[in-house]
């Protein structure tokens, strides 16, 4: 099990305001702990017109840390695939892996926000077609010396890549969270899937993933499975405490409400400003979200380790905006719950 921090979203919230600049510092810095760490990887992930400055271009991202590193595996997760043109990401992403020496892992995710696409001048209807279409084209540009590609979205004839990736197989994923279409999807062509949610949920989508695999003729143990898990990890319950009331809660405020990740309306129809009674404590004090001391946060990875999944993404600083919290973290982390994952991973 490839063990990967992350990602990154080099975000600047109301509750924790910092410079662009201090945030891309920041990556290089935590990309060069974390390798002597011995994480096996660090992720970055997208999203466009957000206040906070939430990266919009992760494969520039990841081209500071190739030349800053040089053994992690950089990985986006997610690059938003069909907000961009499928086969110039191809084409960043082989120049990538040359820069990287083979080191780049592909996570493509679809997208949903309105405003997101809105601005990119992209057609919202359709996003699943569109995301199939895009994660092909990339895969085929990437991997076939020349291609074509018919499709309602992309059309290409005799198209080559002149650079080519160092990669024979560069690692693809479909970051596609709990919606069927993305699962069914994957499992049809034998695409690797992530998803997302605490250490024991969300594991049914495997299930699923597995059940539409026998139905399309594919033997599921040759499917690779991933898993995005929020962690917020410090030396006691008490200061782990601390850390999502002054760090995590502030800043997911800001994401459900105005990010969009709940976009609910007061009966006349304006935007709710304000999260609904009883949310902060739903996700302050969920009993299934890795949290707390090391001890603590071993445990309840078990899920996650027994199901035998491909690469675990620990995100660390979705709780931690704070750098100083969030180096601590990851030494925790690294000295104290990743040696016990990785041999249960190799039981």
């Amino acid at each position: 099990m490839d063990i990967v921090i992350g990602p990154y979203g080099m975000q600047s919230p109301h509750s924790y305001r910092r410079s662009h600049a201090d945030m891309y510092d920041d990556l290089i810095v935590h990309a060069q702990k974390a390798e002597e760490l011995g994480y096996d990887g660090i992720a970055v992930t997208e999203h466009s017109f957000w206040y906070d400055g939430y990266c919009p271009a992760l494969l520039p991202a990841l081209a500071s840390l190739a030349v800053n590193t040089t053994r992690i595996k950089l990985v986006t997760g997610a690059l938003l695939i069909p907000q961009h043109d499928p086969l110039k990401i191809a084409e960043q992403a082989a120049v990538l892996d040359r820069l990287s020496n083979g080191r780049l892992v592909l996570g493509l995710g679809a997208g949903y926000r309105p405003e997101e696409f809105h601005g990119h001048g992209v057609e919202i209807g359709r996003i699943g077609s569109r995301f199939i279409e895009a994660f092909e084209v990339v895969r085929r540009a990437l991997t076939e010396e020349t291609f074509s590609f018919s499709g309602e979205y992309y059309n290409y004839s005799n198209v080559s890549l002149k650079t080519r990736p160092q990669q024979r197989e560069m690692p693809m994923w479909v970051c596609g969270g709990f919606a069927d279409w993305s699962v069914k999807a994957a499992a049809k062509r034998g695409w690797s899937y992530c998803t997302t949610g605490d250490a024991d949920c969300g594991m049914g989508v495997f299930d699923r993933y597995a059940a539409f695999a026998r139905e399309f003729g594919r033997d599921p143990s040759t499917l690779k499975r991933a898993k995005f898990v929020d962690v917020y990890l410090a030396a006691s319950e008490e200061e782990a405490a601390v850390t999502i009331e002054q760090d995590y809660w502030p800043a997911m405020r800001d994401q459900f409400i105005g990010f969009g990740f709940f976009r609910l309306k007061n009966p006349d129809g304006t935007q709710v400003t304000e999260p609904p009674p009883g949310m902060k404590e739903q996700f302050i004090t969920n009993p299934n979200r890795p949290r707390g001391s090391p001890a603590h946060v071993r445990e309840m990875f078990k899920p996650v380790t027994d199901y035998g999944v491909d690469m675990l993404l620990a995100r660390l600083s979705w709780a931690n905006f704070r750098n100083d919290r969030m180096l601590e973290s990851m030494e925790l982390f690294a000295r104290e719950v990743m040696p016990a994952l990785r041999q249960r991973s190799r039981k």
